[in-house]
């Protein structure tokens, strides 16, 4: 997955941020609040790109807005139009981003640096959450700045996370207001945030890091290092979004908790990158498992729970890079999560409910599945980010 170009080691980001809650924390009116929001994000994106690029983006974030108006219009055949061009294009641009030989290919390597500015990773998933709630008829297609608020939040183009489309309507038009503790408290998670990703995460790299180029049973410990490593590079991340997002008055999901404690994949998935495991939930596992329900009439529930599950992580897999690595790593996470829901089915009818109680209240059964579980995490991300010119110089 190539890296966005928002870098919170650069003032630009800083400072857009300050202006931000400057301009935000005093205003009560829920309009005026919703314009302000709008210009920093806007002035983000000015401050952030050229002004060839600027442009670019503020067209595309026109197209969406009008393409969603027509959306909200069931039935008719400028709805259905629409709604097929904003799946396509954004389909399209999604591909063209992610697929390795596409940056020099067809005249888009202009196209690919801009997509990572804007982490269209990100972006194209929250096309689709507003495009489904808006086409389900869960919502009315939102106004302009709403979508240029929805679509592009500044503090959350670096690394996520995805605000679902419901959250971010339910959220009130002005939040309550900010107490000194409140502030004190986001402060201090933004400052966690800094020293996860610029003390510990860049110690980690600098002293026990070779991109797994080193060889016999070092591997097995760069392999344990380089999960601990991107946890606290990606936490950080995540801790710098909410943190600024409290400050700004802004609903912004947590992303991470304790993953590692996780005893297993199931319960890690609902710890790791949360925002994500939620849109992949709402967004293709329930739908696919539920059309296979209907299908088989229920009789099969386990088994469409698998075939669910694997088509979920193909797609996070692909999500992260159109790459085969990318896609064995999302195959093994669809695998482990497929044997965890059987082994739990089986531990069931075997044991009962008070027995299955009593199995997962056994510390040394919880510390021996949490190893587990980190270990097949950690082999997946070998997998995933293992240099193939170490294996074919």
């Amino acid at each position: 997955m190539p890296p966005p170009l928002v870098d919170l080691a650069d003032s630009t980001f800083w400072l857009v941020f300050l202006a931000g809650v400057v301009v935000l924390v005093p205003l009560v009116r829920g309009g005026l609040r919703k314009a302000a929001f709008a210009a920093t994000n806007l002035g983000f994106l000015f401050l952030l790109l050229s002004r060839e690029q600027f442009l670019v983006v503020v067209a595309a974030l026109v197209v969406v807005w009008l393409l969603l108006r027509l959306v909200g219009r069931p039935g008719k055949i400028a709805g259905i139009l629409a709604g097929t061009l904003l799946a396509a294009g954004t389909l399209g641009l999604f591909v063209l981003h992610k697929l390795p030989w596409t940056a020099g290919a067809w005249g888009v390597g202009r196209a690919n640096p801009l997509l990572a500015a804007v982490g269209f990773s990100y972006v194209a998933l929250r096309i689709v959450e507003v495009f489904r709630a808006v086409g389900e008829g869960r919502h009315p297609a939102p106004g302009l700045l709403a979508t240029i608020n929805y679509v592009v939040p500044f503090h959350m183009l670096a690394a996520g996370p995805i605000q679902g489309y419901d959250e971010f309507v339910a959220q009130p038009p002005v939040p309550p207001p900010l107490s000194a503790r409140d502030a004190l408290e986001a402060a201090e998670r933004i400052a966690l945030g800094l020293v996860k990703k610029f003390v510990l995460a860049y110690v980690l790299q600098e002293l026990f890091l070779t991109g797994f180029r080193a060889h016999g049973p070092y591997l097995l410990w760069e392999a344990q290092v380089f999960s601990i490593w991107l946890f606290l590079d990606f936490s950080g991340y995540s801790d710098v979004a909410v943190g600024a997002g409290r400050l700004l008055g802004v609903a912004t999901p947590e992303n991470f908790h304790r993953p590692y404690f996780a005893r297993n994949l199931i319960n890690y998935w609902e710890r790791w990158h949360i925002s994500l495991s939620m849109f992949i939930r709402r967004n293709l596992f329930i739908p696919v498992q539920l059309t296979l329900m209907r299908r088989t009439a229920g009789r099969h529930a386990l088994w469409c729970a698998s075939a669910a599950f694997g088509v979920a992580f193909v797609f996070c897999g692909l999500w992260h890079g159109m790459t085969v690595r990318f896609l064995l790593w999302g195959l093994l996470h669809a695998v482990g999560l497929i044997v965890v829901n059987l082994y739990r089915h089986w531990l069931t009818r075997r044991l009962g409910a008070q027995g299955v109680r009593q199995y997962l209240a056994d510390w040394r059964i919880r510390a021996a599945a949490v190893l587990v579980t980190f270990e097949y995490v950690a082999f997946s991300l070998v997998v995933a980010f293992y240099p193939l010119e170490v294996l074919w110089p």
